[in-house]
């Protein structure tokens, strides 16, 4: 009877089930679920995750291969974590692969190479494979197989497989990397033993004798505990080579190898602690200590109210109690304010992960957490991932943020994986924003309590929201064609003249929305996506903002010759150019993706706004989210129209949020503050709403849009995306796919309505046409349809098919 022992491993591939292999017998005390693993996969290795050990062995006549190597010296994954994994497979019709491989670090995934080697040149006397090793002898004698291929555009493999056959070459794998390697620096370690303890301050005087800076070298180490860097003591303090050496070789000290932490926010201040807590706080504080573990709460908070003082009182609270803590924000450019904050109260127990770090600071961050050496997670979307042991409190900052929507598989919401794991490892949920998303608000009434902080820490009043009517306002003809008010012209002019700050919000970046011929009509748009190309000045280019595709500025019409081109919109960079001008002597600041793409850009703007060095702020969404200076006492909203009318059922809600949210960015010193909305539509309930910051009065009215038509979260939905680079394939698999929807709908009796199929508002990106097809009904229902789909709807005519489930957003 066998005694073999299997694995059932998932490969970061996009294939559904797993594979099956063979436990060698000396790694079976190494393997176990969670545990990364190095498989052969046909011609390569792959890292892998195991999911399930001693799985069914399959039929006699199959080959199992054996797995290679277990890279870690323990489960890289918690049973929790790999149940989470399991759960979102299921439930957003992910492979189980890519699933898993969110969860982990990108440089702890891996795959081979395959070398092939020439041996003996002279065995093959002609054809393909003495072209081969001609060519791997011009190469050194090796080359990859995928050089070879791209080399003589063809697969080489069969050629390669009979060369190594007669020893006229070898094929060689490189293993895969199995992670990103722990940063090590040299550290001189006092040797206690000398002497039992260290020699005396008698024995000293002695023992150096003549050496005096080995003497100061000595003291100095000891002073700082026993150890310090070399490069310290080198580069810092001062002490030579010479020194150094001579101190070991006295057999006084050595030197070690160490690990070292890669934290990109080590020397970063942390922010003091909060005042005490209102009677609100504390109330909110209470409840959450005694909410049920696995259970979620939302903090509906007014824009400084003091929301993060709640969310360190309760993880505080947690950590005396030996648990970790997960905090999310929105968006990297949140993360530094965020870990200044955290960090000031619980020091160095916090851990950073985020896109926006080196693979090698991810990977430390998140084994020092593994670990247990760091107890609290800060990060964006996919630190809900973090390996935070004995997870106690998951804090989502500004939850109503789209941002927390994975736009590539797995299409996961950051909030439902944090509902799921909060239930599975005992965790208490916190959901916090002014502006709770009209999703969450309804769980209100099934699995979320309501814990409210009505008014501003200090009793400060919620800043004066006016709307400004761009169609009668007398604008400042000057500065055309940006709509810039008189009223608004004279609010930054009295700002600045009292020292304090402004922001201006203008959520288009770019210099204008397009350029046209004003002789025959023609616009410039991208000949990659079905969107125009925006102007930008610096550079002067025009450049798509989905596919990232630049063309110089034309001097001329394409299409007629026309000599003068016009531009159309405007954008952050116009803006700029026009409040340069219009204040010569304010110190500008501009924030958006073109000046926050390099690494720290988001936080060397805003300490500088901080600190004073800035008199108007202005950008993109980026300055509505989580900022809190005392001396901004002016929000001008240039054009709160942008979004408001684009095909997307979410579209009033955004809107309404960003505004609320930006309002809520003045108002918070003792000189109070105010907001200037400009708009064309004064009259939308998603501007109406805001002058009075009557969150719950915009969420009632958008609730009854979404009765009917019906939409999220009167239904649930799912967006299936059909794509590919032939218009008339991409049309007739979404065809297939809505034929196959209604069918199985009929079949099953499913409460579920198949929308479609048509084309996507953003009909071709990158080259690739997009059609769509649109699943509502009741959420179960809506979840059936997804799993059958994953495993029977497959592309075809080279057309890919993707499956959305609670989408952000149906461009």
């Amino acid at each position: 009877m066998s005694t073999s022992r299997f694995a059932q491993v998932a490969l970061p591939l996009p294939i559904s089930e797993p594979y099956t292999y063979r436990i060698p017998e000396s790694l079976l005390d190494r393997v176990s679920a969670g545990s990364r693993v190095v498989v052969p996969v046909r011609r390569r290795e792959l890292i892998g995750v195991v999911v399930e050990v001693d799985g069914e062995q399959p039929g006699q006549d199959v080959e199992i291969k054996s797995v290679l190597a277990v890279p870690d010296p323990e489960p890289a994954l918690t049973a929790e974590l790999l149940e989470t994994a399991v759960w979102m497979a299921g439930y957003y019709g992910a492979p189980l692969g890519l699933s898993l491989k969110a969860m982990l670090p990108g440089g702890m995934w891996g795959k081979s190479r395959v070398m092939i080697r020439s041996l003996d040149p002279g065995r093959v006397p002609g054809g393909f494979g003495a072209d081969i090793l001609q060519w791997l002898e011009r190469k050194g004698g090796q080359a990859s197989i995928a050089a070879a291929s791209k080399k003589f555009k063809k697969p080489v493999w069969d050629a390669a497989g009979r060369l190594a056959r007669v020893g006229a070459a070898e094929l060689v794998v490189e293993p895969p990397k199995t992670g990103v390697a722990p940063k090590t620096e040299r550290v001189m370690v006092l040797d206690r033993n000398k002497g039992g303890g260290g020699p005396t301050l008698v024995e000293r005087k002695s023992l150096f004798k003549n050496r005096p800076r080995q003497r100061e070298l000595y003291e100095t180490l000891d002073d700082l505990g026993g150890s310090a860097p070399l490069v310290h003591l080198k580069e810092r303090l001062g002490f030579s080579p010479g020194v150094l050496k001579a101190l070991v070789g006295h057999g006084l000290s050595r030197v070690e190898e160490i690990e070292t932490l890669r934290d990109p926010f080590a020397d970063e201040p942390g922010t003091p602690p909060p005042p005490q807590p209102t009677k609100a706080q504390d109330d909110a504080i209470d409840m959450l200590e005694v909410l049920d573990p696995g259970r979620g709460a939302l903090l509906f908070g007014v824009t400084g109210s003091g929301k993060t003082l709640v969310y360190l009182e309760v993880i505080r609270r947690a950590l005396d109690r030996g648990r970790g803590a997960i905090v999310l924000v929105p968006e990297i450019g949140l993360t530094p304010q965020t870990v200044s904050r955290v960090r000031g109260i619980f020091g160095d127990r916090v851990a950073v992960l985020h896109s926006g770090l080196s693979e090698g600071e991810r990977a430390d961050a998140w084994r020092a957490l593994r670990s247990g050496e760091r107890r609290v997670a800060v990060g964006a979307r996919s630190a809900v991932f973090a390996p935070v042991q004995d997870l106690g409190v998951v804090v989502i900052d500004e939850e109503h943020e789209a941002t927390y929507k994975n736009a590539e598989t797995p299409r996961y919401d950051a909030r439902q994986v944090a509902t799921v794991r909060a239930k599975l490892e005992g965790a208490r949920l916190i959901y916090g924003s002014a502006t709770p998303s009209l999703d969450t608000a309804a769980r209100l009434d099934k699995d979320l309590i309501r814990l409210n902080l009505p008014d501003r820490v200090g009793m400060r009043p919620m800043p004066q929201v006016k709307l400004i009517d761009l169609r009668h306002e007398p604008l400042v003809e000057e500065v055309r064609p940006i709509p810039w008010s008189q009223e608004l012209d004279r609010a930054v002019v009295e700002t600045l003249a009292r020292g304090e700050q402004a922001m201006l919000l203008l959520n288009r970046r770019g210099f204008a929305s397009f350029l046209i011929c004003p002789e025959c009509g023609d616009v410039w748009i991208c000949g990659r996506c079905s969107i125009s190309l925006t102007v930008h000045t610096a550079p002067p280019t025009l450049r798509c903002h989905y596919c990232g595709y630049e063309a110089p500025l034309p001097k001329e019409c394409r299409e007629c010759g026309h000599a003068i081109q016009r531009m159309r919109g405007i954008g952050t960079q116009q803006l700029e150019r026009m409040v340069t001008e219009r204040f010569p002597k304010a110190r500008l600041a501009r924030m958006d993706l073109d000046t926050t793409s390099t690494k720290w850009s988001h936080h060397k703007i805003l300490n500088a706004v901080e600190r004073g060095e800035v008199d108007l702020l202005l950008g993109t969404q980026m300055i509505a989210k989580g900022l809190d200076f005392p001396n901004v006492t002016l929000v001008g909203v240039v054009d709160a129209d942008t979004a408001l009318y684009l095909p997307d059922f979410r579209s009033a809600e955004r809107t309404f949020q960003l505004l609320a949210q930006v309002a809520g960015r003045t108002g918070r010193g003792p000189t109070g503050g105010r907001v200037l909305v400009q708009t064309r539509r004064p009259d939308h309930h998603a501007l109406r709403y805001t002058v009075d910051h009557d969150v719950e009065g915009f969420l009632a009215e958008e609730l009854e849009t979404r009765k009917s038509p019906p939409y999220p979260p009167v239904v649930a939905l799912a967006n299936v995306l059909v794509s590919g680079t032939d218009e008339n394939a991409v049309g007739l698999e979404a065809a297939r796919v809505a034929d196959w929807s209604n069918a199985l709908v009929e079949e099953r009796d499913l409460p579920v309505t198949v929308l479609g199929p048509a084309p996507c508002p953003l009909a071709k990106i990158k080259d690739r046409w997009r059609w769509h097809v649109v699943w509502k009904g009741e959420s179960q229902a809506i979840g059936r349809v997804v799993r059958y789909a994953a495993e029977r709807v497959a592309g075809k005519g080279g057309a890919r098919v993707v499956i959305d489930r609670d989408p952000a957003s149906l461009l």
